[in-house]
């Protein structure tokens, strides 16, 4: 049954998209006719059609040499009918009504004949008849019944016969729509989907090959467990792996058929990067096929940037000229220009790194065990017993270095031991690429001359006769498209040791099967809550086949249409344990994920982002629109998005190229994306259009794909379709939509549509991330001696700190912020905050990219001068700081501690936009002209009168403790007097970024900060 349901999924990927339309019989694409009668009483009823011995032979000739590129055709009654261009770019159908796939007997020469097992009307013709037969659209091409064809042919009129092009004219417009009673057979050009899928399919169901295990295993036949091959060692990589992430790399090695369940920003690319070195370091080859050629790209990126200088171990094949840089590879090392090593590099290096392993995991040992003595020196409650602990732990603990040093030491042993993977692998490339050349030059030199045939069946016949185990050696990660597989390597189950379907939730099962043949064993990566392939096959026609290649009883569900490769994947895996899920989160803002992770996820993500200011964050915007429909699109809509476009891209106007942010346009609905496409190609440069790789599109066309900042037109209104807000709210599509943004998103829905929905989606999702601007900033109520004298110190060298900041669902004791980076302080042995922080969570905030810096109470204590020499270092720190930015730091110290969010909000905010005010000074003035010294001198005043209402506030607030009175009227005032003045700074702020020639409304703008930096004068106490 196995090769019946290849021939079945064979036949509902042909149907849904793999025929290429025949609408020009004699096109260059066309060719090697051979004509015949076709006006016997009854022609549907033969299906043999006799030719000439000459001509029978030729075609079988022609046929054996292009058989990947070309495939034989019958036809009968050519048509030819002028159109009016909407059915053909050409303005005429020349071929042939029936159309069906044809073999030439295997009689002898004199009495051949062709073979033909049913017609089917020619799509392309029946368009073009239904502009003057209207009825003839109703007609179902694979239903074909003599009455019909009577009619149709009667509808028509009739042209003599003919037996080549010339008498076959091309059709005059305004003339009426004629057929010859003539039937022909051809070899017509596959369409690409034939060439690189269909044809292999071909091959597998008629049984020309052996299908491979994992093959087999999707199809839902059982198989043998995967023979022994050496385990994955995820301590020899250049790279740091999450215990998820090490699970798929054991996987990869003992499983037939395993699955990566990733869901948005986990990191699936970089996983299934480290799963390829993992395999090639243990001497195993790997095909990695992915659904389209840029996320291919995207891949071979990723691995270039693991491989490092061994690069030449990966081939990204079938885009582009490839075939040329190969090519010119080959000859490099043919030629012998290449220097050769006497001896083999790797197995010396092997061994200095299962040095480094064991050095790096012993300094891990140490540190450990010195983080649970650093807990035992701090206690103080317990008997003699815990007395005696404490003196020798803190005795023990005095005899090493410091915390802080052995994790630095540690970190740099990892680097070394990264380092020395990487020379490993390259070593590994060099001795193979040598093996190779001095054993098995001939194999290059077939693989050379099989590169440069144009002819697929002469490829093919060279492709089959080289060693690809010794080829895949020398190059042993390939990394290709599904449709550009075929013209890329050959289909033979031994080729490669593992195969890496990427975004397999995209991808339809019939199109992975020739790249799950081409391996021993598979790895499925895809995420089961985005978007499924699309299909236009209709489910009666999927029923039909599915009787016709008797597989309704098959053990695995058939529905082509709304199954993906993954779900397949999925239900054919043996052991739970096959299936790994990535729990990790690096790519959006946290209150822009956490909705999916709630929604989707079941909160199993933990998010790696965002270590900013949250104070003045607002990561999503709601833009209501006022409704102006033209047709079902809201132009107003459409305005207000091209308007925001405009105002990003002019913020951006003066940043260089590399530091532009990413911007994507989705659009909810087809139309609406056509007009915002349309507008934008109107409104910017193209340009411009690549500096932000700025695009529109829908959720489709972004899956796979992020960028920094995204605009979603919703397309809805009140009145909107009750389908356009089923297609929004599905949870496929809203999940994609609003997951591929990193940094900020602006949402666009007209005036009173989430009325109409309160609790839908799309209303859920704002409300869920509107609350995140209202949330309390936790800060420990107690805070014990040893933080509160950190915290003094750092702020006196103008860093900024921040108490039990929560991030990645892990609670950091300090978070040290300065010059733009961040420090997490682990404090250990003292107070709440004691507990050392497990070793897992040491390595979670390592892998966001967080710098850690852990201090015991015990060296506190005993050598504080070294540990401040230390974290100086680590910070970069210089004993100067601006002095615009120290003002902030002891007030917001106290705000924090008060538990004021308002109050730290709006100080964050005041930071925010005087910051960018004095950006945009020094960008559009120079400090000599005395406009700069104006301007400069107005916002300094406004923004220190600013500060001295917080500062009034603040001390109202510590007073409350004392005095049992209601001052609230009195922080509200003060709180209205500071908010103006961040509005006037955020008002200038912006005229200045969007300063041109004319002075616009800059002088107001500066006008209304001086007059605002009197007035709030007049009130501070």
């Amino acid at each position: 049954m196995t090769r019946g349901l290849i021939a079945y999924f064979r036949d509902c990927l042909a149907e849904d998209g793999g025929d290429r339309l025949i609408t020009d019989l004699f096109a260059q694409s066309e060719r090697g006719h051979v004509f015949f009668r076709a006006d016997g009483e009854r022609p549907l009823e033969a299906s043999h059609w006799p030719i000439a011995g000459p001509e029978a032979q030729r075609l079988r000739q022609e046929l054996s040499a292009q058989r990947q590129e070309r495939r034989l055709m019958a036809g009968l009654f050519v048509v030819s009918v002028a159109v009016d261009g909407e059915g053909s770019r050409r303005g005429y159908v020349r071929a042939p009504l029936l159309i069906a796939e044809a073999m030439v007997s295997d009689g002898q020469s004199d009495n051949a004949a062709i073979e033909v097992d049913g017609f089917r009307y020619n799509s392309a013709v029946l368009d073009a008849l239904a502009e003057s037969m209207p009825w003839v659209a109703e007609l179902d091409p694979e239903q074909v019944d003599a009455d019909t064809l009577t009619r149709v042919l009667t509808s028509m009129e009739s042209r003599e016969y003919a037996d080549n092009a010339r008498g076959f004219p091309r059709p005059r417009s305004g003339t009426r729509p004629r057929y010859t009673p003539a039937g022909v057979v051809w070899l017509s050009a596959r369409s690409p989907l034939q060439r690189s899928v269909l044809f292999e399919l071909e091959r597998l169901a008629a049984g020309e090959v052996p299908l491979s295990p994992p093959l087999r295993q999707v199809l839902g036949e059982p198989v043998p467990a995967p023979e022994q091959v050496r385990p994955a060692e995820p301590d020899t990589l250049p790279a740091s792996l999450t215990h998820a992430q090490q699970h798929t790399l054991q996987n990869a090695a003992s499983q037939t058929l395993s699955v990566i369940n990733g869901p948005p920003g986990t990191g699936k690319t970089y996983t299934l990067s480290c799963l390829t070195v993992d395999r090639v370091m243990r001497g195993e080859s790997v095909l990695i096929v992915c659904s389209n050629e840029h996320a291919a790209d995207v891949v071979r990126g990723k691995l270039d940037a693991l491989f490092g200088e061994a690069g030449d171990l990966i081939l990204r094949a079938g885009r582009g000229d490839h075939r040329k840089h190969l090519l010119e590879r080959l000859d490099y090392w043919l030629s012998g220009e290449m220097a050769l090593a006497p001896e083999p590099e790797r197995p010396a290096l092997l061994k200095r790194m299962d040095l480094a392993t064991r050095a790096y995991r012993d300094l891990e040992r140490r540190f450990r065990r010195d983080l649970r003595r650093a807990e035992r020196a701090g206690e103080r409650a317990g008997g003699p017993w815990t007395q005696v602990r404490r003196w020798w732990a803190s005795r023990r603990l005095l005899a090493q270095p410091t915390l802080a040093r052995q994790w630095q030491q540690l970190q740099a042993s990892v680097e070394a031991h990264q380092e020395l993977a990487r020379r490993t692998l390259e070593a590994g490339a060099n001795d193979n690429l040598a093996t190779l050349l001095r054993q098995r030059r001939n194999q290059l030199s077939t693989l050379s001359r099989a590169l440069r045939s144009r002819s697929g069946a002469l490829r093919q016949d060279r492709f089959d006769k080289l060693d690809w185990s010794l080829l895949t050696s020398t190059f042993p990660v390939w990394v290709v498209s599904a449709h550009a597989l075929s013209r890329s390597l050959p289909a033979n189950e031994t080729v490669f040791d593992l195969v890496v379907m990427d975004e397999a939730t995209q991808c339809n099962l019939p199109l992975a099967l020739p790249a799950l043949q081409r391996a021993r064993r598979a790895v499925v990566v895809g995420d089961p809550k985005q978007l499924r392939h699309f299909s236009f096959l209709a489910r009666d026609r999927q029923q039909a086949l599915s009787i016709q290649h008797e597989v309704t009883g098959a053990p695995l569900d058939l529905d082509y249409r709304e199954r993906s490769l993954l779900d397949y994947a999925l239900d054919a895996v043996t052991s739970q344990e096959a299936v790994a899920f990535l729990d990790e989160h690096f790519r959006s803002h946290p209150a822009l994920i956490r909705f999916s992770n709630a929604e989707f996820y079941s909160d199993r993500l933990k998010v790696l982002t965002r270590l900013d200011n949250r104070e003045a964050d607002q990561p999503l915007r709601l833009e209501s629109c006022p409704v102006t429909l033209k047709d079902t699109v809201n132009l107003a809509e459409v305005d207000r998005v091209i308007t925001r476009l405009q105002g990003l891209v002019e913020a951006c106007r003066d940043l260089p190229d590399d530091r532009c942010p990413e911007i994507g346009v989705v659009a909810m609905s087809r139309a609406l994306a056509t007009v915002l496409e349309n507008r934008l190609l109107e409104r910017f440069e193209l340009a411009t259009l690549g500096r932000h790789n700025l695009r529109v599109g829908t959720p489709y066309a972004f899956q796979g794909e992020e960028r920094d900042f995204m605009l979603i037109a919703t397309g809805v209104y009140p009145g909107r379709s009750a389908a356009a807000w089923r297609y929004l709210e599905r949870p496929d599509v809203f999940n994609v939509a609003v997951t591929r943004v990193r940094h900020r998103q602006w949402l666009f829905v007209g005036e009173g549509a989430l009325d109409e929905r309160p609790r839908g989606l799309l209303a859920r999702y704002v409300a869920t991330v509107e609350r995140e601007k209202d949330m309390a900033i936790s800060a420990s109520p107690a805070v014990e001696a040893l933080r509160r004298e950190l915290v003094g110190v750092l702020e006196g060298w103008g860093a900024r700190c921040e108490l039990d900041y929560v991030f990645a669902g892990q609670s950091l004791d300090l978070l040290v912020r300065h010059a733009g980076g961040a420090l997490a302080i682990d404090v250990i042995g003292v107070g709440e905050a004691g507990e050392a922080w497990q070793w897992q969570r040491y390595r979670l905030l390592e892998r966001a990219g967080l710098a850690l810096f852990p201090i015991s109470a015990l060296d506190w204590s005993h050598r504080r001068e070294a540990l401040l020499e230390q974290l100086q270092a680590r910070l970069a720190l210089s004993d100067a700081e601006p002095v615009s930015a120290r003002p902030y730091h002891s007030l917001r110290w106290r705000l924090q501690v008060l538990e004021a969010p308002r109050l730290q909000r709006l100080l964050g905010e005041l930071e925010q936009v005087h910051g960018q005010v004095l950006h945009w000074l020094d960008q559009r003035f120079l400090p000599t002209e005395l406009t700069y010294q104006r301007y400069h001198d107005g916002v300094e005043q406004l923004q220190r009168a600013a500060l001295a209402e917080l500062e009034g506030a603040c001390v109202l607030l510590e007073g409350i403790r004392e005095l049992d009175e209601d001052i609230d009227a009195d922080i509200d005032e003060r709180l209205a007097a500071c908010r103006a003045a961040v509005d006037a700074l955020s008002r200038l702020g912006k005229e200045l970024a969007l300063l041109r020639q004319e002075d616009s409304g800059l002088r107001g703008a500066l006008d209304d900060v001086l007059k605002l930096a009197d007035r709030v004068s007049l009130y501070q106490r």
